[in-house]
Protein backbone atom coordinates (compact mmCIF):
# COMPACT_ATOMS: atom_id res chain seq x y z
CA UNK A 1 0.00 0.00 0.00
CA UNK A 2 3.05 2.43 0.95
CA UNK A 3 4.31 1.73 -2.51
CA UNK A 4 1.07 2.42 -4.19
CA UNK A 5 1.06 5.54 -2.63
CA UNK A 6 4.51 6.69 -3.45
CA UNK A 7 3.46 6.02 -6.90
CA UNK A 8 0.62 7.72 -7.23
CA UNK A 9 2.28 11.14 -5.30
CA UNK A 10 2.96 14.30 -7.51
CA UNK A 11 6.29 14.06 -6.32
CA UNK A 12 9.06 11.64 -6.67
CA UNK A 13 10.19 10.99 -3.12
CA UNK A 14 7.96 12.48 -0.43
CA UNK A 15 10.70 12.66 1.77
CA UNK A 16 13.02 14.96 0.12
CA UNK A 17 9.84 17.33 -0.15
CA UNK A 18 9.29 17.68 2.84
CA UNK A 19 13.17 19.19 3.26
CA UNK A 20 12.76 20.85 -0.50
CA UNK A 21 11.70 23.99 -1.53
CA UNK A 22 7.79 23.90 -2.16
CA UNK A 23 7.34 22.70 1.34
CA UNK A 24 8.93 25.68 1.95
CA UNK A 25 6.82 28.01 0.07
CA UNK A 26 3.74 26.30 1.49
CA UNK A 27 4.93 27.10 5.34
CA UNK A 28 5.62 30.92 4.67
CA UNK A 29 1.51 31.10 3.14
CA UNK A 30 -0.17 28.95 6.17
CA UNK A 31 2.26 31.11 8.78
CA UNK A 32 2.00 34.49 6.80
CA UNK A 33 -0.35 34.54 4.00
CA UNK A 34 -3.38 32.57 5.40
CA UNK A 35 -5.90 32.60 7.89
CA UNK A 36 -3.73 30.44 10.31
CA UNK A 37 -3.65 33.42 12.79
CA UNK A 38 -7.57 33.38 13.21
CA UNK A 39 -7.66 29.77 12.86
CA UNK A 40 -4.49 28.61 14.57
CA UNK A 41 -1.76 26.22 12.79
CA UNK A 42 -2.72 23.18 11.24
CA UNK A 43 -1.07 19.87 12.14
CA UNK A 44 1.97 19.00 10.06
CA UNK A 45 0.47 16.17 8.88
CA UNK A 46 -2.46 18.36 7.71
CA UNK A 47 -0.47 20.48 6.09
CA UNK A 48 1.64 17.88 4.39
CA UNK A 49 -1.85 16.34 3.11
CA UNK A 50 -3.11 19.78 1.59
CA UNK A 51 0.52 20.29 0.07
CA UNK A 52 0.19 17.63 -1.80
CA UNK A 53 -3.43 18.04 -2.81
CA UNK A 54 -2.28 21.29 -4.35
CA UNK A 55 0.67 19.85 -6.35
CA UNK A 56 -0.80 18.80 -9.32
CA UNK A 57 -2.20 22.18 -10.36
CA UNK A 58 0.97 24.11 -8.38
CA UNK A 59 3.76 26.02 -10.18
CA UNK A 60 6.88 27.83 -8.69
CA UNK A 61 7.49 30.92 -10.90
CA UNK A 62 11.07 32.49 -10.73
CA UNK A 63 11.26 36.44 -11.19
CA UNK A 64 14.59 38.20 -11.60
CA UNK A 65 14.55 41.84 -9.63
CA UNK A 66 16.05 44.72 -11.88
CA UNK A 67 16.33 48.15 -10.26
CA UNK A 68 16.33 51.14 -12.52
CA UNK A 69 16.86 54.50 -11.08
CA UNK A 70 13.97 54.23 -8.16
CA UNK A 71 11.99 51.69 -10.41
CA UNK A 72 12.09 48.08 -9.41
CA UNK A 73 11.35 45.59 -12.02
CA UNK A 74 10.41 42.02 -12.05
CA UNK A 75 11.24 40.11 -15.22
CA UNK A 76 9.49 36.62 -15.53
CA UNK A 77 12.45 34.27 -16.11
CA UNK A 78 10.39 31.09 -15.84
CA UNK A 79 7.68 28.89 -14.43
CA UNK A 80 8.10 25.44 -13.35
CA UNK A 81 5.77 22.97 -12.23
CA UNK A 82 6.08 22.41 -8.64
CA UNK A 83 5.93 18.95 -8.56
CA UNK A 84 9.49 19.02 -10.81
CA UNK A 85 10.82 21.46 -7.85
CA UNK A 86 9.38 19.93 -5.03
CA UNK A 87 12.14 17.80 -4.23
CA UNK A 88 15.05 20.58 -4.62
CA UNK A 89 16.27 21.05 -1.02
CA UNK A 90 15.83 24.37 0.24
CA UNK A 91 19.52 24.85 0.45
CA UNK A 92 20.28 24.13 -3.21
CA UNK A 93 17.85 26.95 -4.43
CA UNK A 94 20.61 29.29 -5.23
CA UNK A 95 22.42 27.01 -7.08
CA UNK A 96 20.12 26.64 -8.58
CA UNK A 97 18.84 29.87 -9.73
CA UNK A 98 22.82 30.68 -10.40
CA UNK A 99 23.07 28.04 -12.42
CA UNK A 100 19.99 28.74 -14.70
CA UNK A 101 19.81 32.41 -14.30
CA UNK A 102 23.29 33.78 -12.97
CA UNK A 103 23.93 36.30 -10.31
CA UNK A 104 20.95 38.97 -8.96
CA UNK A 105 18.25 39.24 -6.85
CA UNK A 106 15.69 36.68 -7.19
CA UNK A 107 11.86 35.84 -6.31
CA UNK A 108 10.00 32.48 -6.08
CA UNK A 109 6.52 32.78 -6.17
CA UNK A 110 4.40 29.47 -5.27
CA UNK A 111 0.86 29.29 -7.43
CA UNK A 112 -2.12 27.20 -6.80
CA UNK A 113 -3.56 27.52 -10.11
CA UNK A 114 -3.64 31.10 -10.48
CA UNK A 115 -3.70 32.33 -7.37
CA UNK A 116 -1.06 33.46 -5.12
CA UNK A 117 0.17 31.92 -2.24
CA UNK A 118 3.57 32.72 -1.18
CA UNK A 119 7.20 33.91 -1.86
CA UNK A 120 10.12 33.91 -1.33
CA UNK A 121 13.67 36.34 -2.28
CA UNK A 122 17.03 34.84 -3.00
CA UNK A 123 20.26 36.40 -3.95
CA UNK A 124 22.93 34.97 -5.78
CA UNK A 125 26.26 35.75 -6.90
CA UNK A 126 28.08 35.91 -10.16
CA UNK A 127 27.07 37.77 -13.30
CA UNK A 128 23.66 38.44 -14.18
CA UNK A 129 23.45 35.87 -17.34
CA UNK A 130 19.35 36.53 -16.83
CA UNK A 131 19.46 40.01 -18.67
CA UNK A 132 20.07 38.06 -22.03
CA UNK A 133 16.11 37.11 -21.44
CA UNK A 134 14.86 40.30 -20.96
CA UNK A 135 11.95 41.09 -23.50
CA UNK A 136 12.08 37.00 -24.85
CA UNK A 137 9.19 34.97 -23.89
CA UNK A 138 10.07 32.82 -21.10
CA UNK A 139 9.25 29.26 -21.29
CA UNK A 140 5.58 28.64 -20.23
CA UNK A 141 6.73 25.52 -18.15
CA UNK A 142 10.14 24.24 -17.76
Amino acid sequence: MENEEKQNSPVGNEEDMWRGLVWDLYQEHITKFSHAMVRGMPSSDKMKEQTLSIMPDATVKVLALEKIGMTLLFHHMATYRAGDVATLHKDQVKEFLSQRFGGGKFKLNLYHGVNFMATKNYKTEGPPTWKDRIGKDPATTV
